[in-house]
């Protein structure tokens, strides 16, 4: 037995990617990779069928591919899956890889395929990484390509490229080869024939220290996680679409990390989550994922769905609590003496003298002006959330609460100059918006 067949093998059973029982799908491009992981698994007790994927990318060179593969299965009596594909408009690379997962699936789900195989390697798993580096990562991003994923199984990351390469040779295979490698207009092209060789010249064991490197970060993240889940378990409450995190365990800047952990399954990013970590005990603020929005309560973060609310209005009448699209508005009068001021952008304080019901809720539109507290001047709307950097997101969906004709409250930034509290007040009216029905961002 060849030493990377047992390799093979033993990385398979540490692994744990593969039962006696398994019935497997092979991704085979007819490259070099696919078809070293093709022939080891026709070594090995498993079954296995064999998938082709024709993109129609470059001509005469993709039908021969695939009837080099459709050859490679007849001869080796494997049982063959081929479907060409249009790609259609936009990234060449995301659509092409969208597109064979989601056909993977379909074979899995019609023909009973409990694993599916593809032949990803350690240089692969490093450019993965260095990508990673460029845009920014956690410490996931530092362990490279996972070994399994669901029914996703990539049993040759325990090798090089090289290996594969000496193995092929050993042992007579034949492969294609992908013509489009050779160009640098891919960032994986550009890091595989310029940047990595470079790196190999400052150390030529790049590939055994990145794989000792990668398996502790993996370990790492193993940890975050498992710590994570463990706060999730005893801080983290779910009420329908709206979960709660309790603040109580978040002491140092080292839980950073596991508050980076939990929300990322939200869709916040490590920025973001620093941002949040730093208004932690700030009532009221908000931050927006692309499907979420979070808002911090002082012992709190609410998260919940970020939806828009369309061209929905509110009328307040009087005193009591008014619902606006799962949010809710918190209505009272009191005496200027007996007022308790907090100072959290969701709730307004006004002088009740310039008041009359019924008080309007609305979306702002182009054209509309306030005064800021502290100007004289009035000052537009849409300039006003541009100064203050407001997201697209949030600023689509940003509320004024109208008196008359003339806006009281940009709802969660700024009240109007003309509506402040002043010495001569008497009595206050108190508006708080609530991060969802029935439930309070902020408590008196």
């Amino acid at each position: 037995m060849h030493s990377l067949q047992k390799q093979f093998q033993d990385f398979v059973q540490a692994e744990e990617l593969l039962k006696e029982d398994d019935h497997v799908l092979l991704a085979v491009s007819g490259g070099l990779d696919s078809m070293v992981m093709a022939d080891l698994f026709c070594d090995a007790d498993w079954r296995f069928e064999v998938a082709h994927c024709n993109f129609n990318l470059r001509d005469k060179e993709s039908d021969e591919d695939e009837e080099f593969v459709k050859s490679w299965a007849k001869k080796n009596e494997v049982l063959i899956h081929v479907k060409h594909f249009d790609l259609g408009e936009g990234s060449i690379q995301l659509n092409a890889r969208n597109a064979r997962y989601r056909w993977f699936e379909q074979l899995s789900r019609e023909k009973g395929f409990t694993k599916i195989a593809t032949a990803h390697h350690l240089d692969d798993s490093l450019e993965t990484v260095l990508i990673n580096l460029s845009r920014g990562t956690g410490v996931r991003g530092l362990g490279g390509i996972p070994s399994k994923a669901d029914k996703i199984i990539r049993p040759l990351l325990f090798t090089s490229r090289e290996h594969l390469e000496s193995y092929s040779k050993k042992h007579g295979l034949l492969w294609r080869e992908d013509s489009s490698n050779s160009k640098k207009d891919y960032d994986r092209n550009l890091l595989r024939l310029e940047v990595i060789p470079k790196i190999k010249e400052l150390n030529p064991s790049l590939i055994d220290t990145f794989r000792s490197t990668a398996e502790r970060a993996l370990l790492s993240h193993q940890v975050v996680h498992a710590r994570a889940e463990e706060v999730k378990k005893k801080y983290l409450v779910v009420d329908g679409s709206v979960s709660e995190l309790k603040l109580h365990w978040l002491k140092s800047k080292a839980d950073l990390l596991l508050l980076s952990e939990i929300l990322a399954e939200f869709g916040f990013s490590y920025f973001t989550t620093k941002q949040i970590f730093e208004a932690k005990g700030k009532p009221g603020k908000q931050f927006f994922a692309s499907e979420y929005v979070l808002s911090i309560d002082r012992d709190s973060l609410f998260v919940k769905p970020f939806q828009s609310m369309g061209d929905e209005e509110l009328s307040i009448t009087g005193v009591g609590d008014f619902d606006l699209s799962g949010s809710s508005f918190g209505v009272s009068i009191m005496d200027r003496k007996n007022l308790d001021f907090q100072e959290n952008p969701m709730i307004a304080y006004l002088d009740t003298d310039h008041l009359t019901f019924p008080i309007e809720v609305r979306k702002w539109k182009e054209g509309d002006r306030f005064v800021p507290l502290g100007m004289t001047g009035s000052k537009k709307v849409s300039d006003y959330l541009i100064d203050r950097k407001v997201p697209l997101a949030l600023k689509s969906e940003t509320l004024v609460l109208i008196v008359g004709d003339q806006i009281a409250w940009l709802v969660g930034y700024q009240i109007s100059e003309k509506f402040k509290i002043g010495d001569k007040t008497k009595k206050v009216l108190k508006i708080e918006i609530r991060f969802a029905k029935n439930r309070e961002t902020s408590s008196d």
